[in-house]
């Protein structure tokens, strides 16, 4: 075989190993110190907090609360559950076997030994269960008590043991069930006093009730999630994998993935100058490391956290900042301000040779379209990492590699272009010309995720020193200078004596030019009204919408309210916008106005800085045809990121935006914005859907909604009013 096929086999090889440290490094720096505490773990974590059954209260105790070294205690696990409800008999290790049972990781005993197994301290009951085609099934109503008989060994130290259990378990009614879950019991403390035991008390001969207990109630989640993706999974695997594919497709149409665009051509146009026609290997790795990065830390980070970690990464204002820093200097590098040169002992990590440097490159910008891509959420991948989060990893792992594949494929071709091109003669112009251009850009890039670093900060987007209309300005003034630039009018010091002018340049210059005075109006509050605009508003920030007023906002819509109370509850029921029509910014209130006027819930779980978020309100909420259905609604935004709430402070709006997070994942098991869910009156789901949607989709999804409310409202009618 040739030396440049081994070369490239280097280079991947290399790639592989760099993006594993690359996915490493991220989810070290992110897990928390509690995550390397030597503290004794339950076989598996507790079930998310987004799903608690109200229904049931667990609570362990021990007693005696004191005893000497050589006596026996009983630590006892209580259950009380809500009258129709009941919880099912305990057996031991049903591993593999039926998940209902209730079963018990005693993972922490504190050094006490346990005496024989779990005992329940009544008979359960034997019924036939409708929940599982009336098979025959013992479980409890109203409360169960399980104890377990523990020895305190000789020899055993005076002072406090904590005892910590975990609880497995699954509650059901006559006509339902809870999902499976799993919960950690509150600490109990034992207290080994002074002096030799008799081996066995009186008191742990039977489970009495304790003199004191911790309570909680438990905090349960789906060990199977029941979202759309989740139902995908469970069809099969092809299913799965179609979905998740037609996913990374639509992905490459959104806005979110654009900035990565130019910096992969100009990374890789500076590859090519230097080392011309080797930059396969490189490019290989890049597509590798963009698949291995996106589904490593996708499941690893959802798996340690929650299912929002990655929604709250992608907006921490810190590592904004850092994606604007490393667009800025890649942009200014590329003009040839200055040479970015790492050090040599990370040159060393990556490869040496003439490689140098290039693979340490391809990973920083395979985990930067990573991060930058969770700004918007897809819904296949927003359901994929709920699943991550609740302990499964085949079906995410699958899913999400194929979802990156997909996506990772157009840039791999980008990445391999210019290496072509630069075998072709007189490529040397091109090249610099290329370079010179996408300098341009990655500077105007720069610009948007200095504003999603100031969002994040605590600045509300209106406040915000690099709002729209400033990034939209430069973005204008950029347009231009590349037009003029490509079309020979200046030229730079790297460029030749004599600038060829072809009709490739002549294109693309004038292109650059009309591109300016299609968004110049934007500027003065008149936005064009076409299919290009409606996908540039994705990318601007946030009040983008404040460009289609005259004066550039000066006039306010009416309903468009802003809050003045320092109170959350009272400033989310306070602060309105208007998009199409009025949206409140409070479920609570939302609820009451529906019942009241017995309309649905419309919520749009929503975030200050996703794209396609933006292109909801700008090109499909205020279109006439949405508008007059939106009107049946009661319609309420729900912020997951940074509520734009001016008079809340950062913490505040921190906390309403979690409590937005956990009700979402509530309701839908989902992470995506946008993401649409419809309520009846009474607050129960009817129907939702994620991601951009088109007027016509969109318009049938609302439609749908409101027939299925009203054949609810007629069902009600009929029961209560029953014909004689």
């Amino acid at each position: 075989m040739s030396q440049n096929f081994f070369g490239r086999l280097g280079q991947i090889r290399h790639g592989l190993a760099v993006s594993t440290l690359f996915a490493l490094t991220v989810f070290v720096t992110l897990l928390p110190a509690a995550a390397f505490a030597v503290d004794a773990q339950p076989k598996r974590k507790d079930s998310n907090a987004f799903i608690k059954p109200k229904e049931v209260v667990l609570s362990g105790s021990v007693e005696p609360a004191e005893a000497k070294a050589g006596d026996v205690v009983t630590y006892t696990v209580t259950a009380k559950v809500a009258p129709g409800w009941h919880i099912y008999q305990y057996k031991a290790n049903p591993e593999g076997g039926v998940t209902r049972d209730t079963y018990f990781d005693f993972f922490d005993p504190a050094g006490l030994k346990p005496v024989g197994d779990w005992t329940a301290a009544k008979k359960p009951i034997r019924k036939a269960e409708p929940a599982f085609n009336n098979e025959i099934l013992e479980f409890y109503e109203n409360e169960a008590r399980w104890s377990l008989k523990l020895q305190i060994p000789p020899g055993t130290a005076p002072g406090p043991k904590t005892l910590r259990n975990q609880a497995i378990f699954q509650i059901c009614d006559a006509n339902s069930c809870k999902p499976p879950a799993r919960s950690t019991l509150p600490d109990v403390t034992l207290t080994v006093v002074p002096g030799v035991g008799g081996g066995s008390n009186a008191a742990a001969t039977a489970p009495t009730p304790p003199p004191s207990s911790s309570e909680a109630t438990v905090a349960a989640a789906d060990v199977a999630p029941t979202g759309d993706v989740a139902s995908e999974a469970r069809k099969g695997l092809l299913s799965l994998i179609l979905v998740s594919a037609t996913a990374g497709l639509l992905a490459l149409v959104m806005p979110c993935v654009w900035p990565m665009i130019p910096i992969t051509v100009n990374f890789f146009v500076k590859q090519g100058s230097k080392n011309k026609g080797k930059t396969t290997g490189l490019a290989v790795a890049y597509c590798l490391a963009i698949i291995g990065v996106f589904t490593s830390v996708g499941v690893l980070v959802s798996f340690f956290f929650s299912a929002t970690a990655l929604q709250n990464l992608a907006n921490n204002p810190w590592l904004n900042a850092f994606v604007a820093f490393l667009f800025l200097a890649f942009g200014l590098s590329l003009l040839g301000l200055f040479e970015v040169r790492l050090p040599n002992f990370l040159l060393n990590v990556s490869s040496k040779g003439e490689g140098r440097g290039g693979m340490i490159g391809v990973m920083f910008m395979a985990l930067t379209l990573t991060i930058t891509s969770f700004t918007c959420t897809f819904p296949v991948v927003g359901g994929l990492i709920v699943m991550a989060a609740n302990g499964e990893f085949f079906y995410p792992i699958v899913g999400l590699a194929t979802f990156s594949s997909v996506l990772a494929f157009p840039f791999f071709l980008l990445a391999l272009a210019p290496g072509l091109v630069s075998k072709m003669p007189k490529s040397g112009d091109w090249m610099n010309s290329v370079k010179v251009v996408g300098g341009l850009i990655e500077v105007g890039a720069a610009l948007k995720f200095i504003n999603s670093a100031e969002i994040g900060f605590g600045v509300v987007p209106e406040d915000a020193w690099f709002d729209a209309p400033l990034v939209l300005s430069a973005w204008v003034g950029i347009a231009a200078v590349c037009g003029l630039y490509l079309l020979g009018l200046f030229r730079t010091d790297h460029d030749h004596e004599e600038v060829k002018i072809g009709p490739g340049r002549l294109l693309i210059g004038s292109l650059f030019l009309a591109l300016a005075l299609f968004l110049a109006p934007a500027l003065f509050g008149n936005p064009p009204k076409s299919p290009l605009w409606d996908q540039i508003v994705g990318i601007l920030p946030p009040d983008v919408g404040d460009l289609d007023r005259p004066g550039g906002g000066a006039v306010v819509e009416e309903g468009r309210k802003k809050a003045v109370s320092t109170d959350p509850a009272t400033a989310e029921r306070e602060e309105k916008n208007v998009h199409g029509v009025v949206w409140g910014m409070s479920y609570d209130e939302a609820l009451e106005v529906a019942k009241a006027s017995n309309k649905p819930v419309l919520i749009d779980f929503t975030g200050v800085n996703c794209v396609n978020c933006r292109k909801m309100e700008q090109t499909v909420l205020n279109k006439k045809q949405i508008v007059g259905l939106l009107s049946e609604f009661v319609t309420v935004q729900l912020f997951t990121d940074k509520p734009p709430i001016s008079s809340l402070t950062v913490e505040q709006r921190m906390d309403v935006a979690e409590k937005n997070q956990l009700l979402q994942l509530d309701l839908t098991k989902e992470t995506t914005n946008p993401f649409y869910v419809v309520l009846n009156p009474d607050g129960q789901l009817i129907q939702t859907i994620g991601g951009y949607n088109n007027p016509l989709v969109f318009g049938k999804f609302l439609n749908g909604a409101l027939t299925k409310t009203k054949d609810q409202d007629k069902a009600k009618v009929a029961q209560a009013d029953p014909v004689h």
